[in-house]
């Protein structure tokens, strides 16, 4: 792998360490995804936690209690797609209640993969000898990490020394940064009663959040280690599931960005509209000469509308003003090869599968090109 790199913080757009919970919005907006069953008619009332679509042992749950108004078209990912629009009646009617075991300890490995599955906590089985949980925002300004485990440091640790345990996992690394005093102090305080569990401090350089380039430093490919890949959210994502039996309907998320009054991590519904979250002003926007960013400034990508739906797939949201810096020439000074950590040559040939979207020769140029506007297949 190649270099990592040192970003300047600038503090002012910290979100701090509270979560704000926004969990009533108007409308949710489901995504309705090729290859599943609708379970649902317009004008239909539907339950919190219901099944709205299934394919084969996979299902999508109705995140409120409401009724079915029909189907829009929203932003998902880069694209507008069809969605299932439910108006939310604020009562939050619940379908029947499961009961859950009283401790994450006592359950056999084959109930965690199946519940984990099912309740869309996680997608792949935890099967394995060496257990990794990431604790590190990927991104600059992305606080959803720090503020879990902040927030959530007791019921993390009991679920990864759960997962150990159950597993048999022979070794269980947990990292986190180096600079994150509050998250050290509180961690090293408790984690004395979970021998399992390494507590591993990583510097804050970019992009060691990312999957591969972090199992990369750590060494951890030798001697064929079978990983088992996990970031906190997945970890507080299987503690609900095994304590609470019920599916996974809420979204930790980062909005933040220089064109807003003040950053904040939010909990939202799942299928939550950024538009929704604007106009109940738990987000003010301070310029409206901006753009929206998900998933980061340097690895994100920028979207034209408010559109923008919270999946599982998104950590974050920037409202950032419009760039007033054109992009120049190339000046053929190679920082961009030399500073990227899978050994990319951007000039040349910008090959999709080997780069990672990190964004790293955009934000290293001089010149200011938008290196994503390059690739080719």
């Amino acid at each position: 792998m190649g270099s990592l790199i040192c970003i300047q913080h600038n503090k002012t757009y910290d979100a701090g360490p509270k979560i704000i919970n926004y969990l009533n919005p108007d409308f949710i907006y489901i995504p309705y995804e090729k290859g599943f069953k609708l379970n649902i008619k317009t004008k239909e009332k539907v339950l919190k936690e219901s099944i709205l679509l299934t394919k084969d042992n996979k299902y999508i749950y109705s995140p409120i209690s409401g009724v079915v108004l029909g189907a829009t078209k929203m932003i998902i990912d880069k694209q507008k797609v069809p969605c299932i629009v439910i108006e939310n009646d604020f009562k939050e009617k619940l379908n029947k209640i499961t009961p859950a075991k009283k401790s994450v300890y006592n359950y056999q490995k084959d109930e965690v993969n199946k519940l984990i599955k099912e309740y869309n906590a996680f997608n792949k089985n935890l099967d394995g000898n060496t257990i990794l949980i990431n604790g590190i925002d990927l991104e600059i300004y992305e606080e959803t990490y720090k503020t879990i485990i902040s927030k959530y440091s007791s019921e993390i640790l009991e679920t990864i020394d759960a997962i150990y345990d159950i597993f048999k996992y022979h070794k269980c690394i947990f990292v986190i940064k180096n600079n994150d005093s509050e998250i050290i102090e509180k961690l090293v305080y408790q984690i004395g009663t979970y021998p399992n569990i390494e507590l591993k401090l990583m510097p804050d350089l970019y992009p060691l959040g990312h999957k591969d380039i972090l199992i990369d430093e750590l060494n951890l490919l030798k001697n064929n280690n079978k990983i088992t890949y996990l970031t906190i959210e997945d970890v507080l994502a299987i503690y609900n599931v095994l304590r609470k039996k019920k599916p996974i309907t809420e979204k930790i998320i980062t909005v933040s960005g220089n064109a807003i009054e003040k950053a904040k991590v939010i909990n939202v519904k799942i299928g939550t509209s950024l538009k929704d979250i604007l106009n109940n002003n738990i987000i003010k926007i301070i310029n409206d000469n901006y753009k929206i960013i998900i998933n980061g400034l340097l690895s994100g990508y920028e979207v034209e509308s408010k559109d923008i739906v919270i999946t599982k797939k998104i950590k974050s949201i920037f409202i950032n003003l419009l760039d007033q810096e054109e992009a120049k020439e190339c000046i053929n000074c190679g920082l961009c090869h030399r500073k990227c950590p899978v050994g990319c040559d951007v000039r040349n040939n910008f090959k999709l599968e080997k780069c990672i979207n990190c964004g790293i020769c955009t934000y290293i140029c001089p010149s200011k090109i938008n290196f994503k506007d390059k690739k080719v297949k």
